[in-house]
Parts: structure tokens; sequence; C-alpha cells
């Protein structure tokens, strides 16, 4: 069954560091056990925003983009499960992954171009559409849940 998200708002930045500090903000406010999946096109900042929830999750390590392994996990104050579906053929290769499994057990799942899987984007509590408006302005639409309501007006009230 699809999560509802009947709430948006929206962030823009100015800057790959406002991009990030704004993903560190969110990062700082989650607790685990949420979907989260970032849309938006090539270079649109999705790894950007990641990296800053990460930092914000106290994830010391460097944070890239598994394009080519497809997902990789980080232990920060929450384990973080972190997917890129950019290659995506067939989602019985997230699948095999066991990535459907770990949805709601404790885990933050960051799942980059989510909107590739039905799946994934219908399981997502928050989803991110990111809009390059400019060179380096971005346009964030979130659209969550309401039992995500306090994380995200607490991380747009504190940007």
């Amino acid at each position: 069954m699809p999560v509802t998200r009947t709430e948006t708002k929206v962030v823009t930045t100015s800057s790959e560091i406002e991009t990030e500090r704004f993903g560190m903000f969110l990062g700082h406010r989650i607790t685990g056990d949420l979907c989260v999946s970032l849309v938006g096109s090539l270079g649109s900042g999705k790894s950007v925003l990641v990296r800053g929830v990460c930092k914000g999750l106290g994830i010391d390590e460097e944070v890239l983009s598994p394009t080519f392994i497809l997902c990789e996990e980080y232990r920060g104050r929450i384990p973080v499960i972190h997917l890129d579906l950019y290659r995506l053929d067939h989602e019985r290769e997230i699948e095999e992954l066991g990535v459907f499994d770990r949805i709601g057990d404790g885990s933050l799942m960051l799942v980059e171009w989510g909107d590739r899987s039905a799946q994934i984007l219908d399981a997502s509590d928050i989803v991110l559409n990111i809009e390059m408006t400019g060179t380096n302005e971005r346009r964030i639409g979130i659209g969550y849940t309401a039992a995500c309501a306090e994380i995200i007006d607490d991380t747009v009230g504190e940007f």
C-alpha cells in the first residue's frame, strides 16, 4: 500500500554548501525508520543533499553516490542505506539486494533516483524533488507524510 504524502513545503538554496547544509539540518532531526526518495535531473544536487543528511547523522566517512554498486551502508547515529537507482534496469535488482526487507527496520533509507522504482517511491515517507533554477540555485520541493511534519517543519524553520 503506498504511503500517503499530503504535506508539502519548498526550500530554495543558492549554493552547493547551502544544499548540503539543508541536508545536514534534516539529518539532525531524523531518528530512523524512514524512506526518503530524492528526485531530480543529473547534477541537480541529490548526492550533495545525501552527504548533508549523513553529516547530520554523525557519519564521518566520505559519502559518494553508489551509482555503480547500487547500494552502500553507513553507520552513524542510526544505520543508513544509500541507494542510487540511476542504472537500475529492473526492480528485481533491488529485491535481490534485500532492500525492501530493510524498509521499516529502523534504518534510514536514502534513495537517489527514487522515482525509478514504483515500490520505493510508494514506500517513501519523504520525497525531495530537486530542480535546478540557476547555475547554483536549487528549488527543493518536499512532499511528506503527516507523521514527518515535525521533522520537516523544524528543519525548514531552522534552515
